[in-house]
Formats: C-alpha cells, sequence, structure tokens
C-alpha cells in the first residue's frame, strides 16, 4: 500500500501539518469553550479584561497556558476534537488499523505575553529541547504525538518549534560525547531527555534546521517522539489554542492494562500523551506540582477530580478508551 505523502515528509523530516483535518465549526466551539473554561474558576479571569491576565486570575498551567489538571483532559469540548472523523483517519493511516485508543492529554490556552494586548506578569519561555521518548531506544520509532490546531497560529503566536530530521540523528549525537547525559535522563521507561543548548547547537551544526511550526485552524500537526522539540510562547496579539492528541492500536495493551485504562476514565484522570501506558502526572510520587498550585506554592483549592461539563460517553468514546461490544 502507497504511503501519502505527509507521512513520508513526517518520515523524513520528524514532523508533518496536515491542513483541514477538523472542522471550523469544531475550532470555533473548542475555542469558545476553552475561554469559558478560564472563567469558571473563582479567581476573576474575564477574557475581555485585560488586568485579569494574570497569574492570579488564572488556573494552574505550565509555561503560561498548557492545562492538563483539574480533569480538564476530559471536558467534553476536549472530547469533542479527539473524536473528530479527520483526526482519527490520520493515525488510521499512521498504524494501519481502525482499532485505536486514545491519550487523555490536556490543552492549551495559551494568552500571547507583550506588554500592549497581552499579559505582562510573565516572560516568553526559553527553549527548552527535548524528546519525549527513553533515550535508550532512541533507534526505533514508538510515537507520533499530535496537537490539533484551533486557532490561527503565525509566527508570532507561539507553539511547536523543532529541529527538523532531528529524531534520525540522535545515535550519531551520543557516539561524539560519549553517550547520552545521565542527567537530562527522565529514567528507565519514563520516556523523557533534555538536551542542553551546546547539544542543540551539534544537531543545527550537522543540518538539523529550527523550525517554528505554523498553522491554520483546523489542521492537525504531527512529530515523532524522538524530534526534539520545545514550545515557544505566543508574542503577537492572539491567544494560542490547540489540544493535544495521540492515539495507538488497541492491541498495545492487555486486557488487565485496559481495565486499569477504563478505570482512569471512570475517574477522569488525566494521562500523559502515551495511549498505552495509564501514566498519570497527578499522581507522581514525590512530584511537587503533582497537584496544581496557586502563585504562592498552596495547593489550589479550586482543584477538581471532575470536569465542569462531563463527555458524552458515546460509543465514539468509549472506543477510544479500549471499550468493545
Amino acid at each position: 500500500m502507497t504511503k501519502p505523502s505527509w507521512l513520508l515528509q513526517l518520515e523524513r523530516d520528524g514532523y508533518v501539518v496536515i491542513p483541514n483535518t477538523i472542522p471550523q465549526s469544531a475550532c470555533d466551539e473548542f475555542v469558545s469553550e476553552a475561554w469559558a473554561w478560564l472563567e469558571k474558576f473563582p479567581y476573576g479571569f474575564k477574557r475581555d479584561d485585560r488586568s485579569t491576565w494574570t497569574a492570579e486570575h488564572l488556573p494552574y498551567g505550565v509555561t503560561g497556558g498548557l492545562y492538563n489538571r483539574y480533569s480538564v483532559n476530559h471536558e467534553d469540548f476536549v472530547w469533542r476534537i479527539r473524536t473528530q472523523p479527520g483526526i482519527l483517519k490520520v493515525f488510521e493511516q499512521v498504524w494501519g488499523t481502525d482499532d485505536l485508543i486514545a491519550s487523555f492529554d490536556g490543552m492549551n490556552a495559551s494568552l500571547p505575553i507583550n506588554a500592549k494586548t497581552g499579559r505582562n506578569d510573565i516572560e516568553p519561555t526559553k527553549a527548552w529541547p527535548h524528546i519525549d521518548q527513553d533515550p535508550r531506544k532512541i533507534d526505533r520509532f514508538e510515537l507520533y504525538q499530535g496537537i490539533a490546531n484551533l486557532s490561527p497560529n503565525g509566527p508570532l503566536d507561539g507553539g511547536l518549534c523543532v529541529l527538523k530530521g532531528s529524531h534520525l540523528r540522535h545515535q550519531e549525537h551520543f557516539d561524539s560525547i560519549g553517550g547520552f547525559r545521565p542527567e537530562k535522563d527522565a529514567g528507565v521507561g519514563k520516556n523523557g531527555y533534555g538536551y542542553t543548548e551546546e547539544d542543540a547547537g551539534w544537531y543545527k551544526e550537522h543540518g538539523c534546521e529550527e523550525v517554528k511550526i505554523c498553522a491554520n485552524p483546523g489542521d492537525l500537526i504531527l512529530w515523532d517522539s524522538r524530534t526534539i522539540h520545545w514550545n515557544a510562547s505566543p508574542v503577537g496579539d492572539q491567544t494560542r489554542f490547540v489540544t493535544y492528541v495521540c492515539y495507538c492500536p488497541r492491541s498495545l495493551m492487555d486486557p488487565s492494562e485496559l481495565e486499569k485504562k477504563l478505570q482512569v476514565f471512570r475517574d477522569r484522570k488525566g494521562t500523559t500523551h502515551w495511549p498505552h501506558q495509564n501514566v498519570i502526572p497527578a499522581e507522581r510520587e514525590g512530584y511537587h506540582y503533582a497537584l496544581p498550585r496557586r502563585p504562592d506554592d498552596s495547593v489550589d483549592p479550586a482543584n477538581r477530580a471532575r470536569p465542569f461539563v462531563e463527555p458524552q460517553e458515546t460509543e465514539a468514546v468509549l472506543r477510544l478508551v479500549g471499550v468493545r461490544g
């Protein structure tokens, strides 16, 4: 079977943008619901009042707008994107099967950071190059991550940055420095490794161009978990709205793990982007930010274990949980 051109590009470059995957109406609904979600917390955030665009008025988010606590992972508006037929069709082509399960990942609503029209209480994030795969397994493909892009995303609007083609150069890099750096390793099976500025420079010197990926509403961004990447803050006038989507074959989980996945769903807990691993960030032992925190570092009293609006447990939703009739 001939591979689609976008999949060949993904294999070659480590990332790809697939246009017009999600209808504009679904994008508009998500953006409206995401604004409303931010306004439901008891800290006074209002989308039309820039004086409330501060950490004191917002729920806890990573790097200024990545939300993966408060059970946002299971909000109905997030599941409506997760079950989009266009997204599923792409991942069916990736894996060669329609028998897929989904990760229970979060969403991003990053307000622009600038003195005139955006936030001025934080600074734009600096590059933090990393991969989301165990450095011991960099010789093999394991997963493609996805971003459902739901608002205009140009050069100043933040988003995913990658080192093009870096997914194919890791062994060469590690050989050049005598192996991967233990202090940058997340640990066996924990699927994380960070790169120093010097490391990133090596990849650039060896032909891996730094690319800030731009996309239109409704586009789907895919990248190999081995591709070196990070996120940039929006610094223009637009808020960045995306949700993270990832799927893999149900066959990668045995029946007992599928039962656990169903319970994670029933409990409305969020996971990492690995659909078949049942890793719950909010339950990481010893991790200071397992629970969301306020600017004074206290645990957020508005933390919640259920979404504001429960997802409809349709056949399409339950299939992605792993339930079959």
